[in-house]
């Protein structure tokens, strides 16, 4: 199945330039729809918290809502037609959605190949946060996460974080498009008692499929397992994993791993939960 299309949320001041570059680098490499998506909370969503609101406060603050919401509007389209003559090869088109960041993320997220987001180190509002959270656990598809430090091609060295789950499994198939077209691919795996059997069974399985791939194994220390990972993977490279995270009190909190990962790297990651 070919790629379609791949999000690209902003807020009213578009996203980093890091995130537009290779958003519309990989849809002209692709060849496929960028949507920049805007989400914009309608004025009955931007009230304050009250038991009580005269008919007039009520009436002056759906105003100013109305007011901010279009000035948001203008702001995120301006952003768009200033971006859109560096990638004339793109179709790019604004979608604003009258919606907070996480459920509009989470809706156009479930219709687009992949979604590009800023790391938390590169943005930590809580827009993105919220955008971040719903992409990564609530539409079931490929996130790409991009550090400021990331270039604009990615992908010709592509780095398999391995671990025996579901998660992961899904970051390799979601990976497709970039292995098929990588140079080198390396999948690394960390245990604490040697060998691991699933990832020599993976690394088999894509040389058949005719990928060049590395297998190492790497040993638990006392480090993070996303600093023993982001060590090992190196510069210059696209990290491929898989996003943990447990359910509590209707939030998602991330796993170890992936925490450490969205907050620390400097390499573009490719994750799905």
């Amino acid at each position: 199945m070919r790629l379609v299309r791949i999000l690209l949320p902003i807020d009213l001041n578009g996203t980093t330039e890091a995130c537009a570059r290779i958003g519309f680098g990989l849809a002209e490499r692709f060849g496929v729809e960028l949507e920049v998506l805007l989400p914009c909370p309608p004025p009955v969503q931007r009230m304050p918290y009250a038991t009580e609101l005269s008919p007039v406060y009520f009436t002056e603050l759906m105003d100013v809502g109305a007011k901010q919401a279009e000035f948001e509007k203008r702001q995120g389209k301006q952003w768009l037609e200033a971006t859109v003559p560096r990638f004339p090869k793109v179709k790019a088109e604004l979608l604003s959605m009258d919606d907070l960041a996480g459920p509009a993320v989470a809706m156009r997220a479930k219709v687009s190949d992949l979604t590009v987001l800023p790391s938390i180190a590169a943005k930590e509002e809580e827009f993105w946060g919220a955008a971040r959270d719903a992409a990564l656990f609530h539409s079931g598809r490929p996130v790409l996460i991009v550090p400021d430090e990331a270039g604009g091609h990615i992908g010709e060295t592509v780095v398999i974080a391995w671990k025996d789950a579901v998660e992961a499994a899904r970051a390799v198939a979601a990976a497709t498009p970039f292995l098929t077209t990588a140079t080198r691919v390396r999948l690394l795996s960390i245990t604490e008692d040697g060998e691991d059997a699933t990832a020599s069974a993976m690394a088999e399985y894509l040389r058949k499929a005719g990928l060049p791939v590395q297998a190492k194994t790497l040993a638990q220390d006392s480090r993070e397992v996303g600093e023993i990972l982001l060590d090992a993977a190196g510069s210059g490279v696209l990290l491929v994993m898989g996003a943990y995270g447990r359910w509590r009190w209707q939030e998602w909190i991330f796993g170890g791993a992936t925490s450490y990962v969205l907050r620390h790297t400097d390499i573009p990651v490719l994750m799905v939960h």
